[in-house]
Parts: C-alpha cells; sequence; structure tokens
C-alpha cells in the first residue's frame, strides 16, 4: 500500500465522512449507494474518490482536493431522516433529494448552504413542517421546488429575498394565511417557472394600487390548479401581462365563474392551456373564437366544465395540437369530418357529451400518430368498412355506450392495446380466436361487458405481466372458467353462463387476484378446494349459482379477504370451525342451506363485521350473546331461518356504528352494492346511498321476550324488523328516540299494551307494520300515523282509533271495541305463507339488476316453498 495512498484520495476528508453520516441516517432499501465505502473499504481500491460515487459531483480545478458541489439523489427509493450531516458540504451549489420517502429534515440546517443555486425536496414525505424564513438566506437560488410534500407556510415574505429565482414550485403547500403571495411574488422580476398548484391559496384583496406591472416579463409557464375556491378576478388581470410570454397555463380545479376568456386572443405562445374543471361556462362558438388565434397550441384540456354547442371546424383551428380533452361537457351535434385532419393528435377525449351520429374512417384519415381515443359515453354509431385498417396504432381505446354491434368490429385486429373498453356497445356475436391470440401481456384494463357476447373463452397460455383489470360480465359467455384469467388483478365473471371454475385448481402461480365474482352464473357442484393459490384476494362473490356440499377448507387461507358474497347457492353444514376472518367486512350467506348453531366465536373472529347476512338458511339455537362484539355493524341481517330462539341480547346497544346517526361507510365502493329486504321487497341498494345501509332484520324466527330497550339507543337505524316472532311485552316507550327510523316492523308478535305516543314523532317514518299484536288503546294522533294504512293496525283486537274503527267510551271510562279475537289467531296463520313470497316480486328481480328470472326462481326451491314452486314460476315469469 503506498505511503501517500491519501493524497489519491481527491474529495476532502471531512466531506467524505459527512457523506458517510448522512448515509447512516436514511434507509437505502435498494443499496443505491453502495459505492459509498469507508475509508478502510476504499483502501482495498487505491482509485476509489468519493467524487466518484454515485449521485456525488466535485468541483473540477486541477490539483488538490476537490469540494463536493453536487448532490443528486433523487428517486433512488431512499428514507429516513435528512440528517443534518450535510450542512459541512457548505461548497454544494446543487442539491437534488425528490422523489424519495425521506420524513424528516431540518430546513434550517439546510439554509446553512448559501451557496446553492439549485435545491429539489420535492415529492417526499415532509408533511406538517413549518418553511422556516431562513430559507431567504439562500440569495443565490435560481431554482427551488419543494413541491408536493404538504409543507406549512404562514408568510412568504422571505421569498423576496430570492431575487434570482427563475423557478419557484410550491405546490401543496399550505398558504391559506399567506395573504400577501401576490405582492411577493410580484417581486420575482426573473421567474420564468411558477407553481402554486393545490396550495389552497387565499383569495387576495387587490387595491386600485396593487397591479402586476412589476411582475416578471419572463413568466413562461403558470399553474395555478387545484385550488378549487380560487375565482376568476385575480386570473383575469393577470393574463393581460402574461399574453406575450407564457407557453404552459394550467388553471385547473378552480372556480372559474365568469372568467374573461378575452383575454386568450394575444396568447398566442401558448403550448399548453389547461381548464380542467373550471366551471366555465361558454357556447363553443364564443369559446373557440376566443381560442382561434392560438396556432401553437399543442395541449388542450377543457374536460369538466359546461360548455355547449357543437365542435368546431378544426381544419381551421389547432393544426399544431397533440392532446384534445373536451370530455364532460354538454357538446351536442355530430363530430365533424374534419376532426381528421389534426395530423399531430395523439390523444382525443370526447367522453360524457351529448355528441351523436356516425363516426366514420374519414374522422381518422389522417390521425397516424393517435394513441388514446374515448368517446365513450355518447350517443355515437362507429360504422367502418369490415376491410378498414386504422391509420394508427392505440394504445387505449374506451367506447363504451357508443355502437359498435352487432357484429365484433374487425378494426381491432391491427391495434395493439393495453386499454380498452368496448362495453354497452350492442355487440351480438362471439369473439373472434384472433382478438383472444392478440391480447397483450401487457394488458392493463379489458372491458367487454354489458353485451350479448356468446361462446366460450379459449384456453390460452398468456402470463400477463402488468397485473390487469378484465371484466366480462352480463354477457352470454358460457363453458369452463379457462385458467389465463385468473392471472389479472380485478376478474368479473359475474352474470354469465360459465358452467366450471375447476380451471382454479390448474394454477400454478400465487395469482395476483385481488377481486373476484362469478355471481349469477351455472356453476354447480362443490367448490374447489384449492383457494391456497388465490392468497391476495380481498373479495370474492360466489352468489347466484349452485354450489353445493360444505365450505372447503382452503378458503381459510384467504386471510386477506374482506367481502365474501356465497347468497343464493346450496351451501350446507354447519359454519366451518376455521372460520377466521379478522379482516372480513362483509359476510353474505343468504338463500343457503347452512345450519347448526351460530357459533359464539362470531364476534371475535369477525370484528370487523359492516354487514352480516345470514337470512334463509336453517340456524337454530340461541342468539349468541357475542354479536354485540360486531361494534362496526350496519346490517345485521339473520331472518328468515325459523328456528332463531331465545331472546334478544340486551348488549345490542354495543353497535357503535348505529348509535350514531351518521357514518360514513367503512365498506369499499366496489363492494357498495347490497341485496337487502326493503319495505316487504328484496332489492338490490346501491351502497353509496348510505342511509339504506343501517338496518337490523330478525324476522320469521322464534325469539322470545321483551324488546331490549336499549335498542333505542341505536339512534342511526334507517329499518328495523321484528316481526314474525313470539315476543312479548310492550313497545319500548321511548322508540321515538331513533329519528332515523324509515323502516319499522314488528307485526305478527305477541306484544301488547299502547302504541307510544312518540312514534308520531318520527319524522322520516313512511313504513310502519304493528299488525296482529295485542296491542290497546288509541293509535296516537298526529297526520302521520293516521295516514298508514288499515293493515298497518288490523289483528290488534283492543286498538282503535283512526285509521282504525273509532273507539267507543263506556260509563266506566272504558274502551270498547268489538271482539274480533276469536278468529284473529286463523287469520294470522293464513297471512304468513302469502307474505312469504313478497320478496320474489318484480321489485326483487329489478333490484337484482335484473337478473334473468330463470337464475332466481330456482334459487326459491327450498324446503319452505316446494309447495308454492308452480306459483312462484308464474309470478317470476310474469315479471
Amino acid at each position: 500500500m503506498p505511503a501517500n495512498f491519501a493524497l489519491e484520495i481527491k474529495c476532502l476528508e471531512s466531506e467524505r465522512q459527512a457523506l458517510l453520516s448522512f448515509k447512516q441516517s436514511l434507509v437505502d432499501r435498494y443499496d443505491t449507494l453502495s459505492s459509498w465505502r469507508t475509508q478502510a473499504k476504499a483502501k482495498a481500491n487505491a482509485n476509489d474518490d468519493c467524487c466518484n460515487w454515485r449521485g456525488v459531483g466535485c468541483s473540477n480545478k486541477t490539483g488538490g482536493d476537490h469540494h463536493i458541489i453536487r448532490l443528486d439523489l433523487h428517486n433512488k427509493g431512499l428514507m429516513g431522516e435528512v440528517g443534518s450531516s450535510l450542512t459541512q458540504l457548505s461548497h454544494l451549489t446543487y442539491l437534488d433529494l425528490s422523489y424519495n420517502e425521506f420524513n424528516q429534515i431540518s430546513l434550517q440546517d439546510i439554509a446553512s448552504l448559501i451557496n446553492l443555486n439549485y435545491l429539489n425536496l420535492s415529492n417526499n414525505k415532509f408533511s406538517s413542517v413549518v418553511i422556516p424564513s431562513h430559507l431567504g438566506n439562500l440569495s443565490k437560488l435560481l431554482v427551488l421546488d419543494l413541491g408536493s410534500n404538504g409543507w406549512l407556510c404562514d408568510n412568504l415574505s422571505w421569498l423576496s429575498r430570492l431575487s434570482s429565482l427563475k423557478h419557484l414550485d410550491l405546490s401543496s403547500t399550505d398558504l391559506h394565511n399567506a395573504h400577501d403571495w401576490v405582492d411577493i411574488i410580484n417581486k420575482l422580476t426573473l421567474l420564468q417557472s411558477l407553481s402554486l398548484s393545490n396550495s389552497t391559496l387565499p383569495q387576495p384583496i387587490l387595491s386600485p394600487y396593487d397591479t402586476n406591472a412589476n411582475f416578471s416579463k419572463f413568466l413562461v409557464k403558470l399553474n395555478l390548479s387545484l385550488n378549487y375556491d380560487f375565482n376568476s378576478s385575480i386570473i383575469d388581470s393577470w393574463l393581460i401581462n402574461f399574453s406575450n410570454s407564457l407557453t404552459h397555463l394550467d388553471l385547473a380545479y378552480n372556480n372559474l365563474q365568469g372568467f374573461n376568456m378575452d383575454g386568450f386572443g394575444n396568447m398566442t405562445s401558448l403550448i399548453l392551456l389547461n381548464l380542467h374543471s373550471t366551471k366555465v361556462d361558454f357556447h363553443s362558438s364564443t369559446l373557440f373564437d376566443n381560442l382561434c388565434n392560438l396556432n401553437s397550441l399543442e395541449v388542450l384540456y377543457l374536460g369538466s366544465n359546461n360548455f355547449s354547442g357543437s365542435l368546431p371546424n378544426f381544419s381551421l383551428l389547432f393544426q399544431s395540437l397533440k392532446e384534445l380533452d373536451l370530455s364532460n361537457n354538454k357538446l351536442s351535434g355530430t363530430i365533424p369530418q374534419s376532426l381528421g385532419q389534426l395530423s399531430n393528435l395523439e390523444y382525443l377525449n370526447l367522453q360524457s357529451n351529448l355528441l351523436e351520429g356516425e363516426v366514420s374512417e374519414v374522422h381518422f384519415s389522417k390521425l397516424k400518430n393517435l394513441k388514446v381515443l374515448d368517446l365513450s359515453g355518447n350517443l355515437l354509431r362507429l360504422n367502418f368498412n369490415s376491410a378498414w385498417v386504422p391509420p394508427f396504432q392505440l394504445q387505449s381505446i374506451t367506447l363504451r355506450n357508443c355502437t359498435l354491434g352487432p357484429q365484433f368490429p374487425r378494426w381491432l385486429q391491427t391495434q395493439d392495446f393495453c386499454i380498452l373498453d368496448i362495453s354497452e356497445t350492442g355487440i351480438s356475436d362471439k369473439i373472434p380466436r384472433w382478438f383472444w391470440n392478440n391480447l397483450s401481456p401487457n394488458l392493463l384494463f379489458l372491458d367487454v361487458s354489458f353485451n350479448n357476447i356468446k361462446g366460450e373463452v379459449p384456453n390460452l397460455s398468456l402470463k400477463f405481466k402488468k397485473k390487469p383489470v378484465i371484466i366480462l360480465g352480463v354477457n352470454e359467455f358460457e363453458g369452463r372458467i379457462p385458467p389465463f384469467l385468473f392471472g389479472a388483478q380485478n376478474l368479473d365473471l359475474s352474470r354469465n353462463g360459465f358452467s366450471d371454475i375447476s380451471s382454479l385448481c390448474e394454477v400454478t402461480y400465487s395469482s395476483p387476484l385481488y377481486l373476484l365474482d362469478i355471481c349469477g352464473n351455472q356453476i354447480s357442484g362443490q367448490l374447489p378446494n384449492c383457494w391456497n393459490r388465490m392468497l391476495n384476494l380481498s373479495s370474492l362473490s360466489l352468489a347466484y349459482n349452485y354450489f353445493s356440499g360444505e365450505i372447503p377448507h382452503s378458503l381459510g387461507n384467504l386471510t386477506t379477504l374482506k367481502s365474501l358474497n356465497l347468497r343464493e347457492n346450496y351451501f350446507s353444514g354447519e359454519f366451518p370451525s376455521w372460520f377466521n376472518f379478522t379482516d372480513l367486512i362483509i359476510f353474505d350467506a343468504a338463500h343457503n342451506n347452512l345450519s347448526g348453531n351460530l357459533p359464539s366465536w362470531i364476534g371475535s373472529r369477525l370484528p370487523n363485521l359492516v354487514r352480516l347476512i345470514l337470512k334463509s338458511n336453517h340456524f337454530h339455537g340461541n342468539l349468541p350473546s357475542s354479536l354485540c362484539n360486531l361494534r362496526r355493524i350496519e346490517v345485521l341481517d339473520i331472518s328468515l331461518n325459523y328456528n332463531i330462539s331465545g331472546t334478544i341480547p340486551t348488549c345490542i346497544y354495543n353497535f357503535d356504528v348505529l348509535t350514531k346517526t351518521f357514518n360514513p361507510s367503512t365498506v369499499p365502493d366496489y363492494m357498495r352494492d347490497l341485496v337487502m329486504m326493503w319495505k316487504g321487497k328484496e332489492n338490490l341498494i346501491h351502497g353509496r346511498n348510505l342511509q339504506l345501509q343501517r338496518s337490523i332484520d330478525l324476522s320469521t324466527n322464534r325469539l322470545r321476550g321483551e324488546i331490549p330497550n336499549k335498542i333505542t339507543q341505536l339512534v342511526g337505524l334507517i329499518s328495523l324488523n321484528l316481526s314474525r316472532n313470539e315476543l312479548t311485552g310492550q313497545i319500548p316507550y321511548n322508540i321515538d328516540q331513533l329519528q332515523s327510523l324509515d323502516f319499522l316492523d314488528l307485526s305478527r308478535n305477541n306484544l301488547s299494551g299502547p302504541i307510544p305516543s312518540g312514534i308520531s314523532q318520527i319524522p322520516r317514518l313512511s313504513v310502519l307494520d304493528l299488525s296482529y299484536n295485542n296491542l290497546s288503546g288509541n293509535i296516537p294522533t298526529g297526520t302521520q300515523l293516521q295516514s298508514f294504512p288499515v293493515s298497518s293496525y288490523e289483528g290488534n283486537p283492543y286498538l282503535c282509533g283512526d285509521p282504525l274503527k273509532k273507539c267507543e267510551v263506556s260509563n266506566n271510562n272504558n274502551i270498547d271495541v268489538e271482539n274480533n279475537n276469536e278468529n284473529d289467531k286463523a287469520d294470522q296463520d293464513k297471512l304468513i305463507m302469502p307474505d312469504l313470497l313478497i320478496p320474489i316480486s318484480s321489485g326483487f328481480i329489478i333490484g337484482f339488476w335484473g337478473i334473468f328470472g330463470s337464475l332466481l326462481f330456482k334459487r326459491w326451491r327450498h324446503t319452505y316453498f316446494k309447495l308454492l314452486s308452480n306459483i312462484i314460476e308464474k309470478v317470476l315469469c310474469s315479471n
């Protein structure tokens, strides 16, 4: 080892140690700083100069030691703390730590690096850190990017000391108290690029003397997007002075009602204009007249506004245009054929307008550069010659709701797409083999749902690289589900005619499946016992099939499961002992043949349940008190089991979510559809209507005892059904505490005593059934209770008052009513079976998306309905 080895190391030892100390304070997950080695290790390589370390740059003076002047570690996956050791690199002029996951930093330390002319700390996790005024010490800064961190800043006066700034990005910084921002920004006279996006900018109070006369004349890029409540007054005044210099203007997601479009007439240098979601309201003729001089425009985003009228003649406008977004407006009429003249166009989004008419090859004649096409949500008919070969190669094709059929579009054979949505397009055809063979391993999204596509999906050897979303639902696919589909992340095969899922056991790899929906098919027999290949599943729907036998043991391997839907099958047996899904939010096993006692562990092993639906099975025994541990429950339905007995647990008030009048549902959007009894019919309730998700249904069982008074603490309940049991005692006197109730059914029990007067004070109550009990006395007066039909009260022989027979008062002030108790019990028995037909009415069919009648009526052929099967078939077929 040469004695003068230390002299061969070019960077200063103190700066070398500073870097090593900095490395120790962070987490280098991908070992990207492996070249940063200690002195001992460096001696193994005499040429190991720390100036050659990854991301490090030194001054290039000749001879002697070189100071570190540049540190560029952007996008290296680094985590942890930006330590104070960087302060020892006093000669740094360039520091870029952007796009990492640092969570701690001292900006006062950074402010000591007074030689910096470039500082980029953007896109880290430095949230809730206050930006100190010390940053004003960095007077040599040309570029300052602190964006996308969530900083706090109440005062921007320190910025005025950075007079050399050319680029400033404070996006996603909370500036809601920085009312001086206009005045401060006006002083940065050399500024070329400014981004204050998503910064909760306060509306400045402008005096007649507040102008931007001194503001930079060099401004090229301005981004004030995502400030939402920011209005147009300051924008209008600024645009006048920017008209000659601006090339990029982004005002998306602001409130620009009343915006003066005239200012755009002189912005002849504009390359990008983004007015997406700005509430701008113009007729298209006015809009495009104001933009007609923007010959340099390459990107135009005008989506999600209130533009109306027709599309312009594109041959006279925007010949340089590469990206055009006019989506989610009110544009009407046809698409002009001149659109096909925009030869530079790469991105076209016209979705969700009122466009109609025919689209032909002429509309795309010169669009050789087109990569993204979205015409969905219009009334367009795409009519191409069967031999047409498009001039473009599309990567994303979205044509939902357009008319493509009835034949499958042949022109797709020439496209190498990774996104394809041709749902609801009127296709009544088999998908050609070439389509399946051409599917790319890089597929991201495929949706052909809501058509009448027939035939089988071939068994391909395709392996996906990108974990795509595949939606084939609501078609007429049949046969075996091929195993390659299980390589998707989300797979929706619902409402088809698939008959075989045994291919599940042919999957030889760990499937990325997160969501699997095969409800409404023709699959019968036992469920395959190889779910250990699907360990990523979060949502599984097997509903409306013909599965039978016990629930297979391997299903217990799905420990991340959040939703399990077994509704309307023939599953039998008791609750499996391995049933332990601590993350489960939804469990729906309604209309099966499950039996045995409800397990005592149901509240401990399923603590996060929001919906528990076990209706129409063969469970018996008492309701376990452990149900009260389901503190997050919103829907509890154990109705129609007939033999569940015992009392209603008094601890029912432990249902914490139901003790509040409003709670945002914890159910993810993709799980939010719910089939439930509602107002006498079994319907599909869409989960975004949160009020219809809070219900308890224990009806048609053998529950005894009194209704617990504690149930009145569940003030968030919308629906309560305890009918057709053997409950006794009185209706809780303070039931009027359930102010959110819309549906209350206590009928066909043995309840006695008066109707609490407070029921008339429940404002939302629209369905009430207290019939066939032993209630007595006057029906409380009030327009609401008197508006319910007689059927709501009948079968209570000692009950009187409007709308029943008037009460007659005898000399001893006792109520005297007609004695019709003799035949009451017989009448009640006669009514039970007809009422059981309610869930099979047309409302049930409509409620579950219109699933084929032949699929649903077969599900009702359970033991208790055998004698009525012919009647049920007639009811369903007639609907």
